[in-house]
């Protein structure tokens, strides 16, 4: 049975919490893990009795989203959220395609595994800031 979820009915159990915060990546780099890993998590309980193959897809997402009973009154964060699923959707299943697993098939452990390589080759690449990083360089402050 699943542990109870970390923060009222999301998806994210406390354990799931703690392994994200053991690996010790930097605070964005956690924070992106924790975002796909929540979006893996919602997209299991959607496809729910499915345990592999392809995520739901955007039809199912906007059905599962009008029947969150806090979202119904939220237009314009329901359209928000299932762009961000869409998004997190493709990143999932590039990463499947690389595992040779189906998307649903991937868990909290590969996305780790995921997050930590791309961190390290972030960090030992040309200058620590490849050209197809998807956020700003942060320039040190001197001390």
């Amino acid at each position: 049975m699943a542990e109870r979820p970390l923060f009222g009915s999301g998806p994210l159990s406390r354990a799931d919490a703690e392994q994200i915060e053991a690996t010790l990546l930097p605070n964005l780099d956690r924070h992106h893990l924790r975002l796909l890993a929540h979006c893996l998590r919602s997209f299991q309980v959607i496809a729910d009795p499915r345990h592999s193959g392809p995520l739901p897809g955007r039809s199912e997402l906007e059905q599962w989203l009008l029947e969150q009973p806090q979202l119904v009154d939220e237009p314009q964060f329901r359209d928000l959220l299932l762009h961000q699923f869409l998004a997190a959707a493709q990143q999932l299943e590039n990463l499947a395609r690389q595992q040779d697993l189906s998307p649903l098939e991937l868990n909290l452990g590969e996305l780790i595994e995921a997050s930590t390589k791309a961190s390290k080759a972030r960090i030992e690449g040309p200058h620590n800031h490849p050209s197809d990083c998807d956020h700003p360089i942060q320039e040190s402050s001197p001390s």
